[in-house]
């Protein structure tokens, strides 16, 4: 059947609480980042790991060793697998970027794979080292595996936008919630994704809180 891929978003960071663009920076958990963290933990005792990889950024690799926690297995730490580089953005908040950069933040909220934030990546750059880095790792494990990868909500959503092949235009229309499991199986190198955004083991309950940043882009945007 392939090689089936685990993907997740690291847990919640006090960046993400706040709504500020982090990308490169090496941020902390939050008390609920290390719940969801736990949280995932659990949800995949079924599941026997190949191998477990992770950004190298503090905050996916916090998540990472919570999982790998007696295991046995060691994490396979890939540069490739950071968040995207948001340049000057980093380290402010939506609308303290929308003020300052406005021109800049409209053309890439607009398409960010050809206009990248200034001294940052584009969406396009993101999703080549994602791509390439994905394939390397299939490349590394056996058919019939089950590999997690614990990254970034950028790079996963590069990622879903080139299997799914949605026009750039649209790529605001996924959402990647903090701590959700993406599933792809990888067979004969055509993916099969099973589950995309997933947080049932997080919140079994309907909770719209995290959706709130649908509000907060859809008045930002002006186009």
């Amino acid at each position: 059947m392939g090689i089936k891929l685990f993907l997740l978003r690291h847990g919640q960071t006090e960046s993400n609480a706040k709504g500020i663009y982090q990308g490169s920076m090496d941020t902390e958990l939050t008390e609920e980042g290390i719940r969801q963290a736990k949280l995932a933990k659990d949800y995949f005792s079924s599941v026997t790991f190949s191998n477990i990889y992770s950004s190298p950024k503090k905050r996916a690799l916090d998540t990472a060793r919570i999982i790998v926690e007696g295991t046995g297995l060691k994490i396979k730490i890939r540069k490739d697998l950071e968040e995207m580089n948001f340049g000057k953005w980093e380290g402010l908040k939506f609308n303290e970027i929308n003020a300052r950069y406005k021109n800049d933040y409209q053309n890439w909220l607009s398409d960010p794979f050809n206009n990248p934030p200034p001294g940052g990546e584009s969406f396009g750059e993101l999703t080549v080292r994602a791509s390439e880095e994905i394939d390397r790792i299939v490349a590394e494990n056996p058919e019939e595996s089950n590999v997690l990868i614990v990254t970034h909500g950028g790079l996963i959503l590069a990622l879903i936008v080139k299997w799914l092949k949605i026009p750039s235009e649209c790529w605001r229309s996924l959402i990647q919630r903090q701590g959700a499991i993406n599933v792809v199986v990888i067979e004969k190198g055509f993916p099969y994704i099973s589950s995309i955004n997933y947080t049932g083991h997080i919140k079994p309950v309907y909770d719209d809180r995290e959706d709130r940043v649908i509000e907060i882009y859809s008045k930002i945007k002006e186009k």
